[in-house]
């Protein structure tokens, strides 16, 4: 999105169109937008963006250069809707129904918390694979510490090669925050090229309970992330 004067798209429902970047001013916002809507790209990396002949800021997580389609999810009765790049928040339907099908495991629904990558790698395990992880522990199960786990109380298989279906846990390297990269985080694996190139859907990446898709070099997961993956099956 560097183009000046590229057309954009909102990526969701009631985006604060502002006359400044600043989310703490409360008189700076022109109307909510709807998803979808057009816009034609001024500046960045705040977005300054121009809707007809109006003017504005908008936050760059929220906006594509593609109009947005939902990808639908089938768990037998439920569907679960999917966007990339969008927030999934603790009052959202997507949040809700992920943490019903899950049961709430990680109790993050209780904790007023948006969706995490612990509950929506949870999710997808069952929606695949079918399969309730069985969890040893009930606390310290940050995404980073999955295969820690596990090894640790012989429950699941743990690798250092990716393989569709694995969870992939990433122990270190996300962040430049000392703490950020303790917690740690974990994605699904949904496809591994011949080079190790791994595909990868996620929550809670980069924040806020977003839902992300993104395909990661061998060097980034092995080096980078000193990633280990479970095998479930």
């Amino acid at each position: 999105m560097k183009n000046q004067n590229q057309k954009l798209y909102t990526k969701v429902e009631k985006l604060r169109f502002r006359k400044t970047p600043n989310t703490k001013n409360l008189k700076n916002l022109i109307r909510e937008l709807k998803q979808g809507q057009e816009m034609e790209l001024l500046d960045g990396p705040w977005l300054k963006v121009r809707i007809g002949n109006v003017e504005g800021w908008v936050h760059s997580d929220y906006v594509t250069e593609e109009k947005p389609v939902t990808e639908k999810k089938l768990n037998n009765d439920s569907i679960i809707n999917l966007q990339v790049g969008v927030p999934n928040l603790l009052g959202d339907t997507t949040t809700k129904e992920i943490r019903r099908i899950i049961g709430d495991e990680f109790n993050l629904g209780k904790a007023g918390l948006y969706l995490n990558c612990t509950e929506y790698v949870q999710y997808k395990v069952k929606e695949k694979l079918g399969i309730n992880i069985e969890w040893p522990v009930k606390s310290g199960r940050n995404g980073g510490k999955w295969a820690a786990i596990f090894k640790k109380y012989n429950r699941y298989k743990i690798l250092t090669s990716p393989e569709i279906n694995y969870a992939m846990c990433l122990t270190t390297g996300i962040s430049n925050n000392s703490a950020t990269n303790k917690i740690g985080h974990v994605a699904f694996v949904e496809r591994v090229y011949s080079n190790e190139t791994v595909r990868v859907s996620e929550a809670n990446w980069p924040r806020n309970g977003i839902y992300n898709e993104r395909s990661i070099p061998k060097w980034k997961w092995k080096n980078q992330y000193k990633a280990r993956f479970v095998k479930f099956v």
